[in-house]
C-alpha cells in the first residue's frame, strides 16, 4: 500500500488504526458513563461499538505530532489542545446541524459552555501520551502482521458496516427530531385551546355582568323583568359555553391521544440515542424532549442517586421495632 506524503501511513493503515481506536474509545466511554450513571449505556452516535470521534482524534494526534511523539510534555500539551478543540468543534457542529446538544459538561467544574471541561481535556492529553508512545507501535506492528488480503476484506467489511450504520443513525436522528418537534407543536396547540376556551368563558362572564349592571340601572323596570332578563342572559351564556366546551373537548381529546402516543412510542433506534446521550438538550424544544425522556424513564440527573447513597451511608443507625 502506498504511503501518503507527509502523513506517514497509507489509507489502508489509517482506516485500520481508526477502527481500532474507535473501538477503544467506545469501551472507555462505556466505562466512564457506567461509573457515572450506574447503568450500561451503548455510547456513541453509531449503533456499532465504535466512537468515530475518538478514532479521528487519535489519527490526528498520530499524524500531526509524529515529530514530538518521543517527548512527553510537548506531546501532552499539544494533544490536550488539539483534542479539546476537536471536541469543542464537534459538539458545536452537531448542535448546529441537528439543533440539539448531544452532551453537556455544565455539571463539571471548569467547563466552557458545556461543550468541553478540564477533566476531559487532561484525560485526552494523558491518554494520547499513553496511546502514541506505548500502544500505537503495537497497533502498527499488528496491522503489518495481518496478511494483506485478509486486511483488505476487514477494511471493506468495516467500511460497509460503518456506512450503513451511519445512514441508519442519521435516519433515527431525523425521526427523533420530527417527534420532538411534533410533541412541542401539540403541547402548544393544547395550551392555545385551553386559553381560547378560557377567554371565551371569561368574555361571556363579562357580558353577563354588563347585562346585569344595565338591567339594574334601569330603575323603572319591575323586579320580575330584571330577574327574567338576567335568566335569559345566563341561559345564552351557558348555551354558548357548552357549545365551545363540546367542540374544544373533541379537539383536545384528539390532541391528547396523539401526544400520548408520540411520547410513549417505543423505537429501538431513537431510544438508543436518548440513552446513549442522556444529557442531550434541545434549546428550541426543551420541554418536549424532557417529556419524552421522562416517559421512557431515561435519567438525566445522576447527582441525586449519588447523594442518596451518601445520605444513606452517613445516616445514623436506628433500631428496628
Amino acid at each position: 500500500m502506498q504511503t501518503i506524503p507527509y502523513v506517514g501511513y497509507s489509507l489502508y493503515q489509517l482506516f485500520l488504526i481508526f477502527c481500532f481506536w474507535s473501538f477503544i474509545g467506545w469501551c472507555i466511554e462505556v466505562i466512564d458513563m457506567t461509573y457515572e450513571t450506574g447503568e450500561y449505556q451503548n455510547r456513541g452516535f453509531l449503533n456499532m461499538p465504535i466512537c468515530p470521534i475518538e478514532g479521528l482524534g487519535v489519527i490526528m494526534v498520530v499524524v500531526f505530532f509524529r515529530s514530538i511523539k518521543d517527548t512527553i510534555i510537548p506531546l501532552f500539551l499539544a494533544s490536550t489542545v488539539l483534542c479539546t478543540a476537536f471536541e469543542l468543534f464537534v459538539g458545536w457542529g452537531m448542535e448546529k446541524l441537528f439543533h440539539a446538544r448531544w452532551w453537556d459538561y455544565s455539571h463539571m467544574k471548569f467547563n466552557f459552555k458545556g461543550y468541553i471541561c478540564l477533566r476531559n481535556s487532561l484525560f485526552f492529553g494523558f491518554g494520547c501520551v499513553v496511546c502514541v508512545r506505548y500502544v500505537q507501535p503495537l497497533v502498527e506492528s499488528t496491522i503489518a502482521a495481518i496478511p494483506l488480503n485478509v486486511g483488505k476484506v476487514i477494511v471493506w467489511v468495516m467500511a460497509v458496516l460503518i456506512a450503513v450504520d451511519t445512514v441508519v443513525s442519521l435516519l433515527a436522528v431525523k425521526k427523533l427530531s420530527d417527534k420532538i418537534k411534533r410533541v412541542d407543536e401539540i403541547s402548544k396547540l393544547m395550551l392555545a385551546g385551553s386559553v381560547k376556551v378560557g377567554m371565551k368563558l371569561a368574555s361571556g362572564t363579562l357580558k353577563v355582568k354588563s347585562g346585569v349592571d344595565k338591567i339594574i340601572d334601569v330603575k323603572d323596570n319591575a323586579a320580575e323583568k330584571v330577574k327574567s332578563g338576567v335568566d335569559k342572559i345566563i341561559d345564552v351564556k351557558d348555551n354558548a359555553a357548552e357549545r365551545v366546551k363540546d367542540i374544544s373537548a373533541a379537539n383536545m381529546e384528539k390532541l391528547k391521544s396523539e401526544y400520548e402516543r408520540l411520547i410513549s412510542e417505543r423505537d429501538a433506534a431513537t431510544e438508543r440515542l436518548l440513552r446513549a446521550f442522556p444529557r442531550m438538550q434541545s434549546k428550541k424544544y426543551a420541554a418536549a424532549l424532557q417529556a419524552i425522556k421522562e416517559k421512557l424513564h431515561i435519567k438525566t440527573d445522576f447527582s441525586g442517586d449519588k447523594k442518596a447513597v451518601c445520605d444513606k451511608e452517613d445516616a445514623p443507625e436506628t433500631e428496628e421495632t
